[in-house]
C-alpha cells in the first residue's frame, strides 16, 4: 500500500460533507478481491499500460453517462460517432421499459448516519412501475460485486430519506426505493464475413466468436443493454458491512488520526 498523507487519503478516499468526513461506497468495496481485475493487470503487458487503459476506461464511462443523463434532462447532445451505439442501446431500453427520472435524481450523494459511510448514486427514478435505484455500468458482464454497492446506496437512502446536490442541500426522498437495478450499456460490431462479434470498450475490445484465420470486416455500430434486478438486499448489506469492517482495519491509521475510529 502506497503511503499517503492525511490530506491526500481524505480527498481519495472520502467526502466532506457538512464538515464531516464520510468514506466512500466504492472506496470501501475495493477492499474485496478481484478475480477479473488481477486477470486484466496480468494479461497487460505493462502495469504502466494496463492503468492507461483504466483511466481511458473512466473517461468512456463519463461520456456515456453524459449521454444517457442528456436523455432524462431533455438536453440535446452531439454524440461523438464512436458512440452511436450507445446512444441506440438506451433508446432501445427506453423503448422496452417504463421509465421516468428527472433532474435532481441524478448522480448526487447520500449519506448513511448510522454507518457513517456517503457515496454518489447514478439514477433514482421510476422503472417498470417500482421507484428505484439504477447504477449504469460499461463493464463486460454484471458482476456479483455490484450487489455490495448498490445495497449501500439503498440503505443510506432509505435511512435517511435525503440526498444531497452539489452545493451539500438536502432534498427529501420522495418515498423509499423499492428495487434496485444494474443497467449495462454498451457496443459492438459484427463481421459481415465470418459473424464474430467485435466488443467495443476502452478498458481492451475482444473478439469473441467468428472464424480463427477470418481477416475481419466489422460492420456498423450496434448498441446493446442489460437490466438486471437485484434482490436479497439486507444480505448483500451485511456483506457491505463486512467489508467496511474489514476496510477500517486496512485503514485503521489513518482512521484513528482522523477521528472517525
Amino acid at each position: 500500500m502506497v503511503e499517503k498523507n492525511l490530506e491526500e487519503f481524505k480527498k481519495e478516499f472520502g467526502y466532506i460533507i457538512e464538515n464531516t468526513w464520510y468514506p466512500r461506497v466504492t472506496k470501501i468495496c475495493e477492499v474485496k478481491s478481484k478475480p477479473g481485475l488481477y486477470k486484466f493487470y496480468a494479461e497487460s503487458p505493462s502495469y504502466q499500460e494496463a492503468n492507461i487503459k483504466k483511466i481511458r476506461a473512466a473517461d468512456e464511462g463519463k461520456i456515456i453517462h453524459e449521454i444517457i443523463e442528456s436523455f432524462i434532462k431533455r438536453r440535446q447532445i452531439i454524440v461523438p460517432p464512436e458512440y452511436q451505439g450507445i446512444q441506440q442501446a438506451f433508446e432501445s431500453f427506453l423503448k422496452q421499459n417504463s421509465f421516468y427520472s428527472r433532474e435532481e435524481w441524478l448522480e448526487k450523494k447520500t449519506i448513511h448516519p448510522v454507518h457513517r459511510y456517503a457515496g454518489t448514486f447514478d439514477i433514482l427514478g421510476e422503472l417498470n412501475g417500482y421507484f428505484s435505484l439504477i447504477d449504469i455500468k460499461t463493464s463486460k458482464t454484471i458482476y456479483e460485486d455490484y450487489r455490495l454497492q448498490t445495497s449501500a446506496y439503498v440503505h443510506a437512502l432509505n435511512e435517511e430519506g435525503f440526498i444531497r446536490d452539489e452545493k451539500g442541500r438536502k432534498l427529501p426522498l420522495l418515498r423509499p426505493i423499492e428495487k434496485r437495478f444494474i443497467l449495462r450499456i454498451s457496443q459492438k460490431r459484427i463481421c459481415e464475413k465470418c459473424g464474430a462479434v467485435l466488443s467495443l470498450r476502452k478498458m481492451g475490445s475482444i473478439i469473441k466468436g467468428g472464424e480463427a484465420f477470418c481477416e475481419h470486416r466489422f460492420g456498423e455500430l450496434i448498441g446493446e443493454w442489460e437490466l438486471k434486478e437485484f434482490d436479497n438486499l439486507d444480505e448483500d448489506f451485511k456483506g457491505f458491512l463486512g467489508c467496511k469492517a474489514l476496510w477500517e482495519w486496512e485503514y485503521r491509521d489513518y482512521l484513528k488520526e482522523l477521528g472517525y475510529l
